[in-house]
């Protein structure tokens, strides 16, 4: 799998246009500050990579492998590396370059964890850490999405009998319930698929609700009386990125809460009605990333003592020779069904 250059494997290379091929690839050479890995699982993240993939957000120039979250084995250390072993367990957030095997071209490789192969210095922010016991390594490679739920949950402050509201019931959705529920609040999610309403109350929260055209207080009252009593949610997270759901985050805030802008609503400018917010003199938060190392750790220890299912997500799970035809599907807007996927590596040629 290996030679003096790098190591040999396979990735999913990204074209434009939602062109997606698997090639042979070399990742940089083993510094005497990095580790080898040999991917086992890596996690897909339907809205930051395809929102990269059809422009809303720029991750830089074509051709590009995606993905930022996997777990995989140590193969190989560098001299000055003395916290991992060969054989370790890890789970990572990046690949520092990958290059074509065959013409020598480099690839754009932002996080480029869609790969059998990996070579990073695991020290910093976007390193890599051992996986803890009990977490297998499939649920282990969603890492992110749970941490950037509950980066976002510790830094509105959500504490103990707290109303929270949750809009979209995607991995970044369901990452804030499970957290909001561990801090001790009451929580309701608004998405339309039945099965993340389903995955949210089994994540605790007290109520799971398809939206209506016009969300309205009297039906979350409904399902948490607090909320009617106080005119609104303590905290409001908008968790879907769709610039047309904020406004209606808002005016789900009682006065004095909290907005919470948990999605990415990508490049350039956008809008929310001034007066909604300003009459009820909000506070707004501004979630970016997963909080790193800390949050990451918290969220699969939480998975390790069995405080949150996040296997429960994964409802796609892929051969690497798969992944062409799944990503031409969901770049298409043929994912409605998909939750969370992962990719199995294992088999990936190297």
């Amino acid at each position: 799998m290996s030679d003096s250059d790098g190591l040999r494997g396979t990735a999913l290379v990204a074209e434009p246009e939602g062109h997606f091929r698997l090639a042979e690839v070399v990742t940089s050479p083993i510094g005497d500050n990095d580790i080898g890995i040999r991917a086992l699982r890596s996690g897909v993240s339907i809205g930051t990579e395809f929102a990269v993939l059809t422009g809303k957000l720029d991750w830089g120039a074509f051709p590009i492998v995606t993905g930022y979250m996997a777990t995989g084995e140590v193969v190989a250390v560098g001299s000055n590396v003395g916290d991992y072993r060969v054989g370790d367990t890890v789970y990572y957030r990046r690949n520092d370059s990958l290059r074509l095997a065959e013409s020598g071209t480099a690839l754009n490789c932002r996080s480029g964890t869609h790969a059998s192969v990996a070579v990073l210095n695991p020290s910093g922010t976007h390193g890599a850490d051992r996986v803890p016991a009990g977490v297998d390594a499939e649920t282990a490679s969603m890492f992110v999405m749970p941490s950037v739920g509950l980066y976002g949950v510790d830094m509105a402050g959500v504490g103990v009998g707290a109303t929270v509201v949750v809009i979209g019931l995607g991995m970044i959705g369901l990452g804030v319930v499970s957290a909001a529920v561990r801090r001790g609040a009451v929580v309701i999610g608004i998405d339309p698929r039945s099965e993340c309403r389903a995955l949210a109350t089994r994540f605790g929260a007290a109520a799971a609700l398809a939206p209506e055209p016009e969300a309205t207080l009297g039906r979350l009252a409904e399902a948490v009386p607090a909320i009617a009593d106080a005119n609104g949610a303590d905290f409001v997270f908008e968790s879907t990125g769709l610039p047309g759901l904020i406004d209606t985050g808002i005016r789900l805030c009682r006065p004095f809460g909290c907005f919470i802008w948990q999605g990415n609503y990508g490049d350039g400018q956008i809008s929310f009605e001034f007066l909604e917010a300003h009459h009820r003199r909000l506070r707004m938060v501004f979630p970016c990333d997963d909080g790193y190392r800390p949050y990451r750790k918290a969220s699969l220890e939480a998975v390790a003592l069995g405080a949150m299912p996040w296997g429960e997500v994964i409802t796609h799970r892929l051969s690497c020779d798969e992944m062409p035809a799944f990503y031409a599907d969901i770049y298409a807007g043929k994912g409605d069904s998909v939750i969370g996927a992962v990719v199995n590596w294992e088999s990936a040629g190297s």
